[in-house]
């Protein structure tokens, strides 16, 4: 069976989630307290792994207990199921009528019971005390109706007198059933017909039978849908919920590990390492026995050979999980080496870098994870988890960055076997490509969870893991995005990209293929951007406004690996006036045409062209048109709608762009293109 659609209600700050689609590998974003666990706890006990029921006295939710949980058994977990062809034919041999169900939809109750509607639906009912006492009621008018042959009046007048006697005593055991049963009718038709012997006695009863015999296979019909609820029931997958991932000790004392296990065996905390003398195919209690025997230097045959065994198994195991592990840890090519020393089990560690073994325990917090999360699917997928649906409730909490994604690829694998549904708020457990996948967990106004497949919220603490990891997408592009030239925003983008259109329409150089332009959203992010990307070995080069740039912004980013003179640009080597901006580069006329447009009620008189001296503390052109229209009351100057009109223009009509603009321009792309050659 396949999960395709599951609901939760009536549990903890769930009210109501609606159904909720799923695909094999779906994920769950949202902040903490948002209702994930809730959600993944109340879905697991649909058919639990561990077998825990529903508690209401704590899991009910709490502002209605009260007045509510007495009144009904409330549901709480619900899902749609996709039957295999298999199961399919199956059910259809318990129940003709499930020709045609191709799903089923699964609901399980407080009390445990379980509800179950097929797909498409199938209308059959079970026999009610009223439908018993309505088929009585219709055998009692039936045989008052009754005419005897002749000369058999007496005879039949009797017959019915004995008839409607036993009638009128069932009617009346039947009105206090609780629930009516397939023998009880089977008796009341017994006691009918063996009232008749005679041919023409049967031929006067068997009628009145009938009717009852409707309610027989009425019966029997309802008890082969109930063999297919059975059958869907004992089918339907089961739910893992995993809120702890234990990581296993480097050192393992077996006989405490054995000797644990047989008093405590459904502790949480031995699974991992159960998992790894499982994984190794060793038997423990064979183990407890050689716990002695370091070496196979025992005269006795049979500890020998065990002892030789053991070592086999432990190297075919090593070899086994360093070969599976490399294909799915990817940071670097590890190792591992199961050892028995006396009475310890151990494992160590080395890699390519550095051949030296170590204990697990003591590499890091990232890998002792990993290692033991892996172990614990690979060996119990392989039984009690075969065809089961995996609720992981925030994987990977400890783990890098670059490990988070890497155990996203890993559930994938996963999701080809079990279905995975999976919660987290690190945007690195966010897969971009398949958007489809995702379902926001929020809390709605009034305190309660939510659940949207198609719609995001409009919470920005939901929202942000999704923000976040398309954040760092757009950042890892830019990182290894060739020639880079970072910018201030977004204005300064437009306007390069518009001119350096322009001059190549009118046959200048403009900048050369291969540079890409990225605004840093301000220009405190532009150096540490620059950092990184440098880190990455990318040519990068930073074009600024302002005066007041750090002499010694090298020093202060001396990974930087470069010179001055190829890190950092200024408009101001262009127009030859401290404190230039992109707006300076293009003629006052222009550029004051382009302001009315947006603010058509102001009178800009533009700044003319000064030196430095006689400017002073004045900036330029864009300094004194903002300040000017900030003066006017409710008016606020907006660089940006001043941008999209000029860029709109220049691409329109590229040669209309005065003389001395172009000349400014064609400088100014020509010191971008040597600043980002590679160097």
């Amino acid at each position: 069976m396949q999960l395709t659609e599951f609901r939760v209600q009536n549990y903890k700050i769930i009210n109501d989630t609606g159904w909720i689609p799923v695909e094999n590998l779906t994920i769950f974003v949202g902040k903490n307290e948002s209702g994930k666990s809730a959600i993944f706890r109340a879905l697991s006990k649909l058919n639990p792994s561990d077998g825990e029921g529903y508690d209401g006295l704590k899991e009910f939710p709490r502002q209605r207990y009260a007045d509510e949980i007495t009144k009904t058994d409330w549901p709480v977990a619900s899902g749609r199921f996709s039957l295999t062809p298999r199961e399919q034919e199956e059910i259809r041999a318990l129940s003709d009528l499930c020709t045609d169900v191709e799903g089923v939809e699964v609901t399980r109750h407080y009390t445990g019971k379980y509800s179950i509607t097929y797909h498409p639906d199938i209308g059959v009912e079970l026999v009610t005390v009223k439908d018993l006492s309505y088929v009585i009621d219709v055998a009692i008018e039936q045989i008052r109706n009754m005419i005897a042959p002749e000369g058999r009046g007496d005879v039949l007048g009797r017959i019915k007198g004995e008839l409607l006697s036993i009638l009128e005593e069932q009617k009346e055991a039947a009105s206090h059933a609780i629930q009516v049963q397939k023998r009880q009718i089977a008796d009341l038709i017994n006691m009918i017909k063996t009232r008749g012997n005679e041919q023409w006695q049967l031929e006067l009863i068997n009628p009145v039978c009938e009717p009852i015999y409707s309610l027989v296979r009425q019966i029997e019909v309802y008890e082969s849908l109930m063999a297919a609820n059975r059958y869907i029931i004992d089918h339907l997958p089961k739910f893992v919920y995993f809120d702890q991932y234990n990581v296993i000790e480097s050192a393992i004392h077996i006989p405490t590990f054995i000797a644990t296990l047989k008093s405590h065996p459904e502790s949480q905390g031995l699974r991992a390492t159960n998992c790894l003398f499982r994984h190794v195919n060793l038997d423990l209690d064979i183990l407890d026995k050689l716990g002695t025997h370091k070496n196979a230097t025992d005269e006795n045959p049979l500890i020998r050979r065990q002892v030789d065994e053991r070592s086999i198994l432990l190297s075919t195991a090593s070899n086994q999980m360093s070969k599976r592990f490399e294909n799915w840890w990817g940071q670097r090519r590890l190792r591992f080496r199961y050892d028995i020393d006396g009475d310890y089990f151990r494992v160590w560690v080395s890699d390519d870098m550095d051949p030296s073994e170590i204990e697990l325990e003591q590499r890091s917090a990232g890998l002792q994870y990993f290692f033991s999360f892996y172990l614990i699917f690979l060996v119990e997928s392989g039984d009690v988890y075969q065809d089961s649906i995996l609720l992981l409730d925030e994987p990977g909490l400890q783990l890098h960055a670059t490990a988070q994604q890497q155990s996203v690829r890993f559930f994938e694998r996963l999701a080809e076997e079990n279905q995975i549904l999976y919660s987290t708020h690190s945007p690195f457990m966010i897969d971009l490509e398949h958007l489809d996948r995702i379902r926001t967990v929020y809390e709605s106004g009034d305190g309660t969870t939510k659940v949207s497949a198609t719609e995001w919220p409009t919470d920005h603490d939901s929202l942000f893991p999704l923000e976040a990891a398309l954040a760092y997408r757009i950042a890892a592009r830019t990182f290894t995005g060739g020639r880079q030239l970072l910018v201030d925003d977004i204005v300064d983008l437009w306007l390069l990209q518009a001119m350096n259109y322009a001059v190549e329409k009118i046959g200048k150089p403009g900048l050369e293929p291969g540079i890409t332009i990225t605004p840093a959203g301000g220009a405190a992010n532009l150096f540490p951007l620059a950092t990184l990307i440098r880190s990455h070995e990318g040519p990068v080069s930073t074009l600024l406004s302002g005066k007041d740039i750090p002499a010694d912004i090298l020093t202060r980013f001396s990974g930087m690996n470069t010179t001055r003179e190829k890190f950092l640009l200024l408009y101001s080597q262009i127009t030859g006036q401290a404190g230039s901006t992109i707006e300076d580069l293009f003629s006052a006329e222009n550029y004051t045409r382009c302001v009315k447009d947006v603010y058509p009620n102001m009178v800009v008189t533009p700044v003319q062209a000064q030196n430095p001296a006689e400017r002073g503390e004045n900036p330029g052109i864009l300094h004194a048109i903002s300040e000017a229209i900030d003066r006017r009351q409710g008016e606020r100057f907006e660089r940006w709608k001043v941008a999209e009109i000029l860029s709109d223009r220049i691409c329109e009509a590229p040669g209309m762009v005065d003389d001395e603009t172009v000349q400014r321009f064609v400088r100014l792309f020509e010191e971008i293109n040597k600043a980002t050659r590679e160097e």
